[in-house]
């Protein structure tokens, strides 16, 4: 297994002393990290995927729009949520 320092400062020290397993959890956070980041890449593929644009000519398109219709669409996507 590799090692890796890290500095703490007093307010970050005192915080890490309330974690039983220190590594484990600076370990468990990364890892959450690079989930969501993946998460956020696979939605991306699947949305362009499906719109058949890239991200920027999708966002291109979508910044072509009134303040109008960009509410109205925020509304269409929130509604098919249930947000």
């Amino acid at each position: 297994m590799k090692q890796k320092m890290i500095t703490l400062d007093e307010e970050t020290w005192k915080l890490a002393e309330f974690k039983p397993n220190f590594s484990q959890w600076v370990r468990n956070s990364l890892r959450s990290e690079r989930n969501k980041r993946d998460n956020k890449e696979n939605q991306m593929t699947r949305l362009t995927d499906t719109v058949k644009m890239s991200s920027a000519e999708l966002l291109y398109h979508l910044e072509q729009r009134s303040e109008a219709e960009i509410t109205a669409l925020v509304s269409i996507l929130r509604g098919s949520l249930n947000l």
